[in-house]
């Protein structure tokens, strides 16, 4: 696959993993943490975009950032209520996906 069509599969990744959580936020009883989803949400939105225009290691750096947004989460006052499996899940894969990305385009 030529760079640029894989750097801009990553960048659609990170987009789509960063608005997972605008779903759970819309599920919740709470319109603060709705926005706060969206907000967060928008700016790995960016980050894909500056990754695809820019320079691509704004993606791994989106991905290791949405690891620690995951984290965060483990705290239930923290922002929208996810499901206990989904954040260990999300952690790892975005660190893989990140290291990945590292490897690929920096090699």
């Amino acid at each position: 696959m030529p760079q640029d069509v894989s750097i801009a599969l990553a960048a659609v990744s990170l987009s789509l993993i960063g608005g997972a959580y605008i779903g759970f936020g819309a599920r919740s009883d709470s319109f603060p943490a709705f926005a706060m989803e969206l907000v967060v949400a928008s700016m790995f939105g960016m980050a894909a975009l500056t990754g695809l225009f820019l320079h691509w290691s704004a993606i791994p750096i989106g991905l290791t950032l949405h690891a620690v947004w995951d984290l965060l989460h483990h705290n239930p006052r923290f922002g929208a209520t996810v499901p206990r499996w989904y954040i260990p899940l999300c952690i790892v894969f975005d660190l893989a996906a990140a290291l990945f990305f590292i490897i690929l385009y920096a090699v």
